[in-house]
């Protein structure tokens, strides 16, 4: 049975692509009380008197399988038969542009 996220509960698992000390320990999702899920970022950290705690940093929204947004996550307009296919999401200008 798959995992049914509900609102205010997550999961996050180990970051097996941690590579810097800056980067999360652990990585995962957390579906907010308004049923909006986010990235979750988790790290290990220690005082300065070396007692343990733990950094919780809360990211920008899932995406949608299969939509696609743009950076103010807003989804493009569809494309029509002569822009598909495009990767940059612009229209062609037909500018003279000298470089």
């Amino acid at each position: 049975m798959a995992y049914d996220m509900k609102p205010g509960q997550g999961s996050a698992f180990p970051n097996e692509k941690k590579v810097e000390d800056w980067h999360a320990d652990f990585r995962g999702k957390l579906m907010l009380p308004d049923g909006k899920t986010h990235w979750v970022d988790i790290t290990n950290k220690k005082t300065k008197d070396g007692k343990p705690w733990v950094s919780i940093k809360i990211g920008n929204p899932v995406q949608q399988q299969g939509a696609v947004y743009s950076a103010a996550h807003q989804p493009f307009p569809p494309q029509d038969a002569h822009n598909r296919g495009k990767s940059n999401g612009f229209q062609d200008l037909d500018d003279d542009v000298p470089f």
